[in-house]
């Protein structure tokens, strides 16, 4: 008797995991054409999500979990113990707006290299369209709606030799 009660409380336990909504989990490439530049965003099976970008001279990084909601993975950073200058995902600025503002950092008063920089995802939406996963924009956000940032399951063809 004690060993049936067992076998259902494990069944049940087992069967309460969260199950992997596959559309999503694979790298996903930007399809910006601007060179030099590239980024990244790998999320895995296990829900959380990893996020590179790279220029000449700077670099981001960025990791997280997600969740999908209904048609929608939503992205959210957790914090690291590696000295960063910190910026979020998507923030439009305008012109002059960033002058005063104070940068701040992965670690309270650390002393971030020049042009590492962790970036926040803070509850940030992205939706499948067709085979690509398109950012969906704030209702307050300052952006204007020709920014558009679209990943794509296949990495972009790099223009002009570069």
């Amino acid at each position: 008797m004690k060993f049936s009660i067992f076998i259902i409380i494990a069944f049940c336990l087992l069967s309460c995991k969260k199950k992997v909504d596959e559309r999503f989990t694979k790298t996903w490439y930007d399809t910006e054409y601007r060179i030099p530049g590239k980024s990244t965003l790998k999320i895995k099976s296990d829900f959380t999500f990893r996020y590179n970008a790279r220029g000449c001279d700077w670099h981001t990084i960025s990791k997280g979990k997600w969740k999908v909601i209904g048609d929608t993975i939503e992205l959210n950073s957790i914090s690291i113990d590696t000295c960063y200058n910190v910026f979020p995902f998507a923030e439009c600025l305008k012109f002059g707006e960033n002058n005063n503002r104070k940068i701040q950092t992965t670690i309270p008063n650390c002393n971030a290299e020049s042009g590492k920089v962790y970036t926040i995802f803070n509850k940030e939406k992205f939706y499948l369209k067709n085979d690509s996963l398109v950012y969906r924009q704030r209702a307050n956000s300052n952006c204007t709606e020709s920014l558009k940032i679209v990943f794509a399951k296949t990495e972009k063809i790099k223009k002009n030799g570069y």
